[in-house]
């Protein structure tokens, strides 16, 4: 049923995507502490090698649906504006806007929820399934920071 734990309905995709858009390359789903980064198309040769199905599915459709807790000890992550990047103000782990690890403590990138997206668009967030995220090293997007950090990316 619906609610963090469990299948959490975040909108159309479309409007999703607008979102996005509008929040500088980030969208954030508070029912389902998740974040939404577009996930590019060229990209997707790469990640279909290394992520499970039922994260693809919504990488597909280009989006990335990322849970907002930092796999190091569990701080909540924000996005950097200046470096399209995640940053973890606790212990400086560092992530590309697609959640793939590029510095710090954190022993993986950003764990994934899974989403279904029905034929009417709408996107469908299932929380009760955490799926950890990529090895150290995993860049599928290439993308590298943009701007200044938002955090040192130190070890701790």
């Amino acid at each position: 049923t619906g609610g963090f734990g469990g299948s959490v309905p975040a909108g159309k995709l479309g409007v999703i995507k607008d979102g996005v858009k509008q929040g500088g390359g980030f969208f954030y789903v508070p029912e389902a502490r998740s974040w939404i980064t577009v996930y590019p198309a060229a990209a997707l040769p790469v990640a279909e090698a290394i992520y499970p199905e039922n994260i693809l599915v919504a990488m597909r459709e280009g989006i990335a649906v990322i849970s907002q807790q930092c796999p190091h000890l569990g701080c909540r992550v924000p996005e950097c504006a200046t470096s399209q990047w995640f940053g973890c103000q606790c212990h400086g782990s560092q992530y590309t806007g697609v959640g793939e690890k590029k510095a710090g403590p954190a022993p993986r990138g950003m764990d994934r929820f899974p989403a279904t997206i029905s034929a009417a668009g709408d996107v469908t967030i299932d929380t009760g399934s955490v799926v950890p995220g990529p090895a150290i090293g995993v860049n599928t997007t290439g993308q590298e920071a943009e701007g200044p950090h938002c955090t040192s990316g130190g070890e701790h």
